[in-house]
């Protein structure tokens, strides 16, 4: 093989700047596509870019690097120190070491370039160096998130990616080809777009796909015509689903909007004599801030009584609550369940957590039949939360939305069940607690007014592609639809008996708080017609597609297939940048497998193939399974490491021979470490270059008693 100049990723990074913007990026939320659907572990869009860059572009100092991107570099360098000068935002995204060498460029006058031409001398290493590590500094100041939309940043970084295209042998007038057969979240292909090469991304799950195909092709050819279309498609939707959702989420009768019911699994107390039903709950608080606290107090009765104890078995007493406000930590009581077991606030008795289970597992999940114990509520003209006690209206409520789910479900005929019916992996136990309190099918973990409203909300989205179909192509029709499911989604994520209050933010937190479905006990029930329902999930979804839409991307490509068997071609690509599966650390099929139920519904009436199964595959991602009981899971080490080896073989096949690879993991654990480097070894891979990015927000890292991992590393490999 021909020798090949270096890449700017092979010689150097500015890593400390690059981290911190990486840091600071996981704090924004409108307009990121993390915003736009949960999906796990995702790569900052800061590092991408950054990486992406740096493989992209040669290093001017190196010997072999074609004179024709020195001298284009130098001027288009040379151009954008003019524009910092002059555009104030530019000059503020300048970091001062960016602004120290822009400064002495445009001092010099051109003292740096030989004249005429603007050529660089290629016999002053000197003018080399300085090209080198303004680059460097530009790569780190454009990795800011507020630099990724700034038109001179932009237009610059795709001036440098074209060139550098160019000289290193692509025909004119074409891009680079950017490949990623592990593309999740779009990470790292949408930064491809963004910096000015072409994205083919691939992903074994339909639910990446999706996601792939919402940021690399209908937002870049759909743009701003699709966010309109959202907001005006979406106030349609919410309107469609008032008009049969709003008799099971009536407003408080002085004009209240109920945004949060908070509700408790129950068990009946095994204590000797007594039989209470005890709400299972983890704490008492329902606001706890510096300046406003709100908490439960427990109140024992019977016919309607205060009682200090239960003498009566015959008349079990019921556990009843009151609401009070300011009240200091240490007046209030603690909740009912400790690690599983539940304490009954009656007798004292703790019923211990096997029995919990085999309670919770008759009653598949016990969320048909929750308590609702308060209602937080939102005022006209008032800021902040209300808490109340619940009514017999809100109770009615509850029983007229299973009613009617009964009457709905009766009366379907689709293709797919009105419920999700879809059963439960049991492989994937380790990563869905859900399983061992009874819940066997995805429709288990809703209420039956979560599941009235999820799927009206899944069916409505579905006749909007309908009637798109008549005055519009039927790809945008398709672009629109995928867009709006993904807003159901977000709702799925919101609306579900898995889903808790955050006492200190007083919101409604979401399934997905962590990389597995967990078990909760008490839980918050949004209202999807509220603020924080349908209308801001289409708002989330808007604003990353007006965000993106706003950078002016090429269309890139997006499509469902194995890293083990690549669709392209041999050669056909000239950088591999992929981030693949980290060992056991996600269990992306069965996690998503929650989305891709209600993707099934909302995009039933779609032409493509991406939801024609009833679950995500499983057999070939290539995970660990860890061992599990029930679990008959082949998936080991020797699996995943062979798996790997393949798709990392497929990288090469499809890489140009002088393309570049860079290949990014994180983990925890020298197994894990081990076993990705073996893969990448045993495929043929040379490694140039590794680069730690840190990932994660500092409070995060510094999480106390917990191992937390603060970087990424970055494996350059030829």
């Amino acid at each position: 093989m021909p020798p090949y100049p270096k890449r700017l990723i092979e010689v150097d990074l500015p890593i400390k700047r690059i981290s911190a913007h990486a840091r600071r990026e996981k704090s924004i939320r409108h307009g990121h596509i993390s915003t736009l659907h949960i999906w796990w572990a995702r790569r900052p869009l800061a590092a991408c870019r950054a990486v992406l860059c740096a493989a992209l572009w040669p290093d001017p100092a190196d010997e072999l690097c074609p004179q024709s991107f020195r001298e284009t570099a130098a001027r288009l360098m040379h151009e954008f120190a003019f524009t910092a000068a002059e555009e104030r935002g530019v000059a503020d995204l300048c970091h001062p070491y960016t602004w120290g060498k822009l400064s002495a460029l445009r001092q010099a006058q051109g003292k740096l370039l030989r004249q005429p031409g603007g050529q660089l001398d290629p016999a002053n290493p000197d003018h080399l160096n300085f090209l080198r590590y303004l680059l460097l500094d530009f790569i780190a100041d454009f990795s800011n998130w507020d630099a990724s939309t700034e038109p001179h940043y932009l237009a610059t970084a795709r001036a440098l990616t074209q060139a550098a295209h160019e000289a290193l042998g692509g025909a004119p007038g074409t891009r680079p080809l950017v490949v990623d057969p592990f593309a999740g979240g779009g990470a790292i292909p949408l930064e491809a777009l963004r910096v000015g090469a072409d994205a083919f991304a691939s992903d074994l799950n339909p639910v990446a796909v999706l996601l792939n195909k919402v940021v690399l092709e209908y937002i870049p050819k759909y743009g701003q015509r699709l966010a309109d279309e959202v907001r005006k498609w979406g106030q349609w939707v919410k309107e469609e689903a008032e008009k049969e959702l709003a008799e099971f989420y009536p407003k408080d009768p002085d004009g209240a909007t109920p945004i949060a019911y908070l509700w408790a699994r129950t068990i009946k107390c095994e204590g000797p004599g007594c039989g209470a039903e005890v709400p299972l709950m983890r704490s008492l608080w329902l606001a706890k801030k510096k300046n406003r606290s709100v908490a439960l107090r427990i109140k024992i009765n019977r016919d309607g009584q205060d009682i200090q104890d239960n003498d009566d078995p015959v008349h079990p007493v019921k556990i009843d609550f009151e609401i009070i406000k300011d009240i200091k930590a240490e007046d209030v009581g603690e909740g009912t369940v400790r690690r599983g077991s539940a304490t009954c606030p009656v007798c004292g008795f703790t019923t211990p957590v096997a029995s919990v289970r085999r309670q919770l597992s008759k009653r598949r999940g016990g969320a048909a039949d929750a308590r609702l114990f308060a209602v937080v509520t939102t005022r006209p003209g008032q800021k902040g939360r209300f808490y109340r006690l619940p009514t017999e209206r809100d109770l009615e409520a509850v029983r007229k939305a299973a009613v009617e789910l009964e009457q709905r479900q009766a009366a379907h005929t689709g293709l797919l069940s009105l419920v999700p019916d879809e059963k439960l992996d049991i492989r994937g136990i380790r990563h869905n607690w859900a399983m061992i309190y009874g819940m066997d099918s995805w429709g288990e973990m809703f209420t039956p007014r979560q599941s009235l409203a999820l799927a009206t909300l899944s069916r409505l989205t579905s006749s909007v592609g309908k009637n798109l179909l008549e005055e519009q192509d039927h790809e945008f029709a398709s672009a629109l639809q995928s867009c709006l499911a993904l807003a159901v989604n977000r709702c799925a994520d919101k609306c579900a008996s898995l889903v808790v209050w955050n006492v200190f933010g007083e919101k409604v937190e979401h399934v997905f708080s962590r990389q597995a479905i967990p078990m909760v006990w008490d839980f918050a029930d949004g209202n999807p017609l509220s603020d924080i329902g349908w209308s801001g999930a289409c708002e989330w979804v808007r604003k990353v597609i007006k965000s993106n839409a706003s950078a002016r991307l090429n269309i890139g490509n997006a499509e469902c297939a194995s890293a083990t068997a690549h669709p392209l071609p041999d050669d056909a690509a000239n950088a591999f940048i992929t981030d693949p599966p980290y060992y056991d650390a996600v269990a992306y099929a069965y996690l998503s497998d929650f989305f891709y139920v209600w993707l099934r519904r909302s995009l039933v009436n779609l032409s493509n193939n991406l939801f024609s199964n009833g679950a995500v595959p499983k057999d070939d991602e290539i995970v660990v399974d860890r061992p599990h009981k029930l679990s008959n899971s082949t998936k080991d080490i020797v699996f995943y490491e062979r798996e790997l080896t393949k798709a990392f073989v497929e990288g090469r096949r499809v890489l140009a021979p002088d393309g570049i690879g860079t290949i990014v993991f994180a983990s925890k654990t020298t197994a894990s470490w081990e076993a990705i480097l073996q893969a990448v070894i045993d495929a043929g891979w040379t490694i140039t270059g590794s680069w730690p990015i840190d990932t994660e927000m500092a409070a995060r890292v510094a999480a106390q008693g917990q191992a937390r991992l603060a970087s990424s590393i970055h494996l350059v490999c030829r």
